[in-house]
């Protein structure tokens, strides 16, 4: 997590609380920074300024502020990035957690193998036309409404960082279709009602909003939107620390001391470092207690009059999307069937739920059905078992939940302050089934 632009070190006197001005906590500091960051401090003591330099900071003493006579302000020493293990990674499965995965990694200098089965990227259920990208927030204070926060959080801000049109900022409402969403609606709203993350709006101004004559009130998403997973992944592709490697499915992955083993056909490579970000696919991989896998299909219909000047994503027991190449999609069903052929009767399902949105008959021309990876608790799973780092389980949400994910994996690797607390990284850790 090294985003953090200034530090203020307000403790008490090193004297008093030397706890609070230690080397071990200034080096944590240290990790948490980037080249440009600043601090300031009322005090200049002796002990402070040997652990600021020996943590990677550089100082200079100041006029103090108010009646303090003098104060330390510095930066951060200048660093070269560097991979902390040296060594390549490896990550498996090139879906939105795997291509964002490697795009972070190769952003702190880590080169990355990036297998993928298929003869293309982004294959599996990352394959839609959109991937809508909102979250399902909770206003109890929990690790899964503290993580769903701060992934939608870090999610929007890593996609507006891209600057890619993959990314489009257009907005989502959620409409309140029954007890259940009105009572969530009700207690987000009692929660924070600043209007910083969502605000409540009225159906004329869902309505006015969204292009369609809406009947129900909801919350809108200013800041949320969709991403073009093809698109997205490609672009995240480019680093020219990012080998990727299609038609390479992992046959075996063994353990050698301190390395690991991965098969493709006849050839085995070695990695210190490997990461599993394989969805569906991640119990043919290891084996992980706690997952089940659950098929999702998508209904295609063809943008009429009616659904043509839809402007955003708006969601009730299902969604309908904004017209990409012709289409619209609405979705999505959830059931144990195997197999992806089209089922008529989970068509019927999402064009049942599209009617708390808008009810007019629609033409249906095609779809796509593909499997999600999904926890006992509905939470990804993510960090470390058995020597092997798993990025899976993000289910409906992987395009809010994998950014965050991929920061939590590569901070770890790399030695770095995780992007979120004990608590919620602890509640994301794949030893919590076992």
């Amino acid at each position: 997590m090294n985003n953090i632009d200034a530090w203020y070190l307000d403790g008490f006197s090193p004297s008093k609380n030397p706890d609070l001005w230690s080397l071990k906590l200034f080096k944590s500091i240290y990790k948490s920074c980037h080249e440009d960051t600043t601090f300031s401090t009322y005090t200049s003591s002796g002990l402070v300024k040997n652990n600021l330099n020996e943590s990677g900071f550089s100082h200079d003493r100041t006029e103090g502020f108010s009646d303090k006579r003098h104060m330390l302000k510095g930066n951060v020493v200048k660093r070269q990035k560097k991979n902390a293990s040296n060594t390549k990674v490896a990550v498996i499965g090139s879906g939105i957690a795997g291509c964002i995965l490697s795009y972070t990694l190769a952003k702190k200098g880590i080169e990355v193998d990036l297998y993928e089965k298929s003869d293309n990227i982004c294959s599996g259920a990352s394959s839609h036309e959109l991937l809508v990208t909102y979250p399902r927030l909770s206003a109890h204070d929990t690790a899964f409404g503290a993580f769903t926060l701060q992934s939608y959080i870090f999610a929007i801000n890593f996609y507006k960082s891209l600057k890619t049109k993959a990314w489009k900022k257009t907005g989502v409402i959620i409409l309140n279709h029954d007890a259940a969403s009105e009572k969530r609606q009700s207690s987000l709203l009692k929660k924070r009602s600043d209007g910083e993350i969502y605000r409540f709006i009225r159906s004329d101004e869902a309505s006015e909003i969204s292009g369609l004559d809406i009947k129900l009130n909801g919350l809108l998403y200013e800041d949320a939107g969709y991403i073009l997973p093809k698109e997205i992944c490609k672009f995240l592709l480019k680093s020219p620390k990012i080998n990727l490697f299609t038609s390479s499915q992992i046959k075996n992955i063994t353990r050698n001391r301190e390395m690991i083993n991965l098969r493709i056909e006849k050839k085995e490579f070695e990695y210190k470092n490997v990461c599993v970000c394989a969805g569906s696919d991640t119990s043919k991989i290891l084996e992980l207690d706690g997952i089940s896998i659950k098929r999702g299909q998508v209904t295609h219909i063809e943008s009429l009059d009616r659904v043509s000047k839809i402007k955003l994503p708006i969601c009730a027991k299902g969604y309908i999307s904004p017209q990409i190449n012709n289409i619209h999609l609405v979705g999505s069903s959830y059931s144990d069937s195997e197999g992806t052929d089209l089922s008529e009767k989970e068509h019927i399902y999402n064009l049942n739920n599209l009617k708390l949105i808008i009810d007019q008959e629609m033409n249906v021309i095609s779809g796509k059905a593909g499997h999600r990876s999904v926890s006992k608790d509905h939470m990804p799973i993510v960090g470390k078992k058995n020597g092997l780092y798993v990025n899976t389980c993000h289910g409906s949400r992987a395009s809010v939940t994998t950014p965050i994910s991929a920061e939590i994996i590569a901070s770890m690797i790399a030695g770095e302050a995780p992007p979120l607390m004990k608590r919620e990284l602890e509640s994301l850790s794949p030893e919590r089934f076992s």
